[in-house]
């Protein structure tokens, strides 16, 4: 095989793994140039574990303002929406939560099997860069994210039903989860490889099931 055929099949094989990611900027940024300047953007984050959609395909809806925000299962969410800033007053799950929404922000309605709690989210404002964050919804009190091949470190000490978030630069990489307390730095699982673009917030679910850790991708226009 010559140089240049090479070279095509490289960027052939590149487009193909990155089809989601491609596909996820171009949702993101329809979102964003629909939205009305006044606008605040929600998704849901289903964190139930003892109800019959946790661990399931069975979906979690929130149906606000004519538009659904649907998950299917336990450490997923929906895509976001945008909405009317303003006070809600809704039910989810049979729980109901009410909160206000500001303009111009995004938040996640994090719903797990006794509450419902609305946290300010990440948005990716640098055109260049995009935006890892990772949400620590584990049994794990202090987490790390380190580069799964180099143990470089990325984020630290991120504090169980908190997240952390940082600037990337656009790449391909999967990372290496780790407990902070461990001084040894022992991975406890590795991420799937993400492929960032610039000007998109990527985001990466630490949760626990029955079966230990584990983690989910879901990309900032939507869960996947």
């Amino acid at each position: 095989m010559n140089k240049i055929a090479q070279i095509i099949l490289g960027l052939i094989q590149v487009l193909t793994l990155s089809g989601l990611s491609f596909t996820s900027l171009a949702d993101e940024a329809a979102l964003y140039d629909l939205a009305p300047p006044d606008a605040a953007f929600l998704r849901v984050i289903n964190l139930q574990r003892n109800t019959p959609s946790a661990g399931s395909n069975q979906h979690l809806t929130l149906r606000i303002e004519g538009k659904n925000l649907s998950t299917a299962g336990y450490c997923r969410a929906s895509s976001f929406v945008y909405l009317p800033a303003g006070e809600y007053n809704e039910q989810v799950s049979g729980l109901r939560w009410q909160a206000s929404l500001e303009a111009g922000k995004a938040y996640s309605l994090l719903v797990d099997d006794d509450s419902v709690t609305l946290v300010e989210d990440y948005r990716a404002k640098d055109s260049r860069r995009g935006m890892l964050v990772v949400y620590n919804f584990s049994s794990y009190s202090r987490l790390n994210l380190q580069t799964a091949k180099s143990a470089r470190s990325v984020l630290s000490n991120i504090a169980q039903a908190t997240s952390g978030a940082r600037a990337i630069n656009p790449l391909k990489s999967a990372f290496s989860v780790v407990d902070s307390a461990d001084t040894q730095g022992t991975s406890l699982v590795v991420t799937e490889a993400m492929i960032f673009q610039p000007g998109v917030s990527s985001s990466l679910f630490i949760c626990t099931n029955p079966s230990g850790l584990f983690t989910h991708w879901a990309d900032r226009a939507g869960g996947r």
